[in-house]
C-alpha cells in the first residue's frame, strides 16, 4: 500500500511539474503563429498565363488564405489556408472560377521525415495538450 502512495505522489508531481512547464516556457514563433494547412488541386481546362496569374491573385486575395500558387502548366494549383476561415470546398469553388475549370483535391504525399523529430513529436503533442495559452 505504501508503494502505491508513492507511486501515485510521484506520478501528481511528474505531472503538475510537465503541466507547469508547459504554461511557463516561452513560445517559439512557430506557436504563437496561427495554424496554416496546405492544400493541393488539380486543374483541368485550357489557361493562359494571364488566367493563370489572376487566379493565383484572386485566390490569394480570400480571407483565410495566405498563398496560392498555379503552376506553369495550369494543371495544379497549391493553397496555404487557415481551416478557421475557410475550408477545402470552398477553395475548389474558387478555383473552378465559376465552373471554368474542373477542380479535383490532389493527395498529398507523406514521408516519415526526420527520425529525431519522430521521437520528439509525442513528448511536444502532450506539452501542447497542456499549455493552457493555445
Amino acid at each position: 500500500m505504501k508503494k502505491i502512495k508513492i507511486l501515485s505522489l510521484s506520478l501528481v508531481v511528474v505531472l503538475a511539474g510537465l503541466f507547469t512547464y508547459a504554461n511557463l516556457r516561452p513560445l517559439s514563433v512557430a506557436e504563437k503563429l496561427p495554424t496554416v494547412d496546405l492544400a493541393s488541386y488539380r486543374l483541368k481546362g485550357p489557361m493562359t498565363p494571364a488566367e493563370r496569374l489572376a487566379l493565383e491573385q484572386k485566390m490569394s486575395a480570400l480571407p483565410g488564405v495566405t498563398a496560392c500558387s498555379v503552376n506553369k502548366e495550369g494543371r495544379v494549383a497549391s493553397v496555404l489556408f487557415h481551416r478557421k476561415e475557410i475550408d477545402e470546398a470552398q477553395l475548389a469553388r474558387q478555383l473552378s472560377n465559376k465552373g471554368q475549370w474542373r477542380v479535383a483535391q490532389k493527395a498529398l504525399q507523406t514521408s516519415g521525415g526526420c527520425p529525431m523529430h519522430g521521437m520528439t513529436a509525442p513528448f511536444h503533442a502532450f506539452i501542447s495538450v497542456l499549455d493552457l495559452r493555445n
